[in-house]
């Protein structure tokens, strides 16, 4: 292993491999990844992988149009011989309640003022674009084209390997115990395979990164929490957008090779790191999909 590095950067999941590509394209070609499982082994392979420009903010939305067209050419950009799955089946966003269709009519007229094809639509609109939707169940939606989703582990090899050409180490079952700050300044990391010697540390751990930046003495504030999902086993194909709502606490999808992957948001878990399921979310993610998107 390297023992100096001009950046260390701390989790190989997808942020960190592109945070390395990104850099090692500008010309910085010391960079050291250091992954304490495997690459992909955290949120990344556990997430929906959704790719949507329908935001409140400005700055995400331009943040999110990037991403998406950069998405978009994915596979020559990053000279990647497989494919990462830029499947651009849209996202239909439904309102459960009037306060929130209005706000979504809002958002809509952001959107299209920076260029995003997104349009407003009655409750039987949505349905002619996921029929199988109870429409009685919501006031209006919202709906892009161009949003979708990606494969989370193709698009991290991607970059994993785009980053490699580049020169980047990845050192993978290599845990950071210990930053090291003199004078107010990074000067290293301990990790569990050794001492390297670095000037700059990305924090790019997810779930964990609270307690990365405790290493170096910052108190981060974010916290950790389960978020669980329900994936089916692959049947017909039945639905191209991701189908969400924020009110109504759900979104569901149709993967290329016909699994559903759904999921909702729970107030009552703790903040913690567990990564075990639930018989109560199962019974509650069935009970919220079959009325919504009944069978």
């Amino acid at each position: 292993m390297k023992n100096t590095a001009e950046v260390v950067i701390v989790g190989g999941g997808v942020s960190g491999v592109a945070i390395a590509w990104n850099l090692a394209c500008k010309g910085i070609k010391d960079i050291v990844i250091l992954e304490k499982n495997t690459v992909c082994s955290g949120a990344t392979g556990r997430c929906g992988a959704g790719i949507r420009m329908q935001w409140g903010a400005e700055q995400n939305c331009l943040l999110a149009k990037m991403s998406s067209e950069f998405f978009e050419n994915a596979n020559e950009i990053l000279e990647y011989d497989r494919d990462v799955e830029f499947n651009q089946g849209g996202y239909l966003i439904v309102a459960g309640n009037e306060k929130e269709n209005e706000l979504f009519k809002r958002n809509v007229a952001l959107q299209n003022s920076l260029g995003i094809p997104t349009v407003h639509l009655t409750p039987q609109e949505a349905k002619e674009i996921v029929p199988h939707m109870d429409e009685t169940q919501v006031v209006g939606a919202t709906f892009c084209q161009k949003d979708g989703h990606l494969n989370p582990f193709n698009t991290t090899e991607a970059y994993e390997r785009a980053a490699e050409r580049l020169g980047v180490k990845i050192y993978k079952k290599t845990a950071v115990t210990d930053i090291d700050v003199e004078d107010g300044k990074v000067v290293g990391v301990e990790t569990t395979k050794g001492y390297i010697s670095t000037p700059l540390v990305i924090n790019a751990a997810g779930g964990w990164s609270k307690e990365v930046a405790a290493m170096a003495g910052v108190d981060l504030p974010v916290y950790s929490e389960r978020h669980q999902i329900l994936i089916t086993e692959p049947v017909e194909h039945m639905q191209d957008p991701m189908f969400m709502g924020f009110s109504l606490n759900i979104y569901c999808q149709q993967v290329p090779h016909g699994s559903f992957i759904m999921g909702r948001s729970d107030p009552t878990e703790p903040r913690d790191l567990r990564q075990t399921s639930s018989w109560q979310f199962l019974h509650s993610m069935i009970n919220t999909c079959t009325t919504l998107l009944p069978p």
